[in-house]
């Protein structure tokens, strides 16, 4: 086909240049001339600017009873009824824009609506499967249950489905037109330049930073490695994110002794990866957590990758980040949740700089085969546009 791939992205996750499955969205499609946006989300914090969007938004009745004790069945009741049907103002920008091919991010019911538009314009799907959906989702334990077969039956209904990573698709089945789609390094990113001298000349603490979601099980897995870690020692645990789960007092007490950075993006999150000696991914070992630790792939793997300094992967062996870091050789996985462990290993890699050196080495070959912009874009562009060449056929 000739000129951009017209998409209509219908989604909860609109591409911002901020955390997760947005920021992978914004680097995939920001400045590309192979795409011609048009975005439907319900995120009230998405702005448009750099593409035309619709944002949906609650009646103002169904957002106060949000915030009630009824709230719980109002947030039910949205995700069984969300997708039921096309607002009318969704449907004439969806014709006016007239375009090639509806694409999801899959994981709410804004992916019903987006299958609803799809067989309406009588244009083909496809959805980025990045994570499972129970993840963070407020509904009653047989809504969770719900969504959780509805988004394997929003997987079999696209023409085109991407995991975030092959275990992603292992676990939603059989499809005869998946990609693994692992979140990238950005266009023309450089690695950055080794950090200044550590410990051995005493000059400063060997120094290892976590940065990214604070939530669930994050915020208290760092805070119980920051216990283990006393400031002013030869060691230091940097943190960097949001949605912390912790209280006010210990944000004060993290903020205090220099150890919580707060939510870094742009520059200062570069600075703070480029100061770092080693960097950590944590993945939950609640039985809870399985069904999303052993689905999803952490895009800040992408970013630790390119700084090029060693990593400690901390979680149960049936999670991502510890199955890749194993197979590929770029991290020193802790695989109990005893935080003790995850400070032996922070010694062992200040101790031994070869070993720091082979995970990097390690690291830097696993992201030029499957982790760069010019690896996973022209994929996913190609697949999409014979998608639609077929469609039309």
């Amino acid at each position: 086909m000739s000129g951009p791939l017209r998409v209509l992205f219908v989604t909860s996750t609109p591409p911002t240049d901020s955390l997760g499955g947005a920021l992978l969205f914004h680097r995939q499609f920001n400045g590309s001339t192979d795409y011609e946006l048009f975005v439907v989300t319900d995120n009230l914090a998405y702005q448009a600017g750099e593409w035309p969007a619709i944002v949906l938004r609650f009646p103002a009745p169904v957002r106060r009873l949000m915030r009630t004790r009824l709230g719980l069945y109002v947030h039910d009741a949205v995700h069984l009824l969300r997708g039921a049907w096309i607002p009318p103002r969704v449907w004439r920008a969806a014709r006016r824009f007239n375009p090639d091919l509806v694409l999801t991010g899959a994981e709410t019911s804004m992916a019903d609506l987006a299958d609803r538009l799809a067989r309406r314009l009588q244009r083909p799907l496809a959805g980025h499967f990045m994570d499972w959906p129970t993840y963070g989702m407020l509904a009653h334990r047989p809504v969770l249950v719900w969504a959780s077969r509805q988004f394997v039956r929003r997987y079999r209904r696209c023409q085109l489905a991407f995991g975030i990573c092959p275990e992603m698709l292992e676990a939603l089945g059989p499809h005869p037109n998946a990609r693994v789609f692992y979140p990238f390094a950005p266009a023309h990113s450089q690695p950055l330049p080794p950090p200044p001298p550590g410990p051995i000349s005493h000059q400063r603490p060997y120094t290892m930073l976590f940065a990214g979601n604070l939530g669930e099980w994050y915020g208290q897995a760092l805070l119980d490695l920051w216990e283990r870690i006393p400031a002013g020692g030869s060691l230091r645990l940097a943190i960097a994110g949001r949605h912390a789960s912790w209280s006010a007092e210990r944000e004060w007490q993290l903020v205090a002794d220099g150890t919580y950075l707060g939510f870094l993006k742009g520059q200062p999150y570069q600075d703070a990866l480029a100061r770092a000696d080693a960097l950590l991914v944590i993945m939950g070992f609640e039985e809870g957590a399985r069904q999303i630790e052993s689905t999803s792939f952490k895009s800040k793997i992408v970013d630790y990758l390119l700084a090029e300094r060693p990593l400690i992967v901390w979680g149960p062996d049936y999670s991502t980040a510890v199955r890749h870091a194993r197979s590929e050789g770029f991290g020193l996985v802790v695989d109990t949740p005893d935080p003790a462990a995850v400070v032996e290993a922070l010694k062992r890699l200040r101790d031994d700089s070869g070993l720091g050196r082979r995970l990097v080495e390690a690291g830097a070959r696993f992201r030029r085969r499957c982790l760069e912009a010019d690896v996973v874009l022209p994929a996913a562009l190609e697949a999409k546009q014979a998608l639609v060449a077929a469609w039309d056929g």
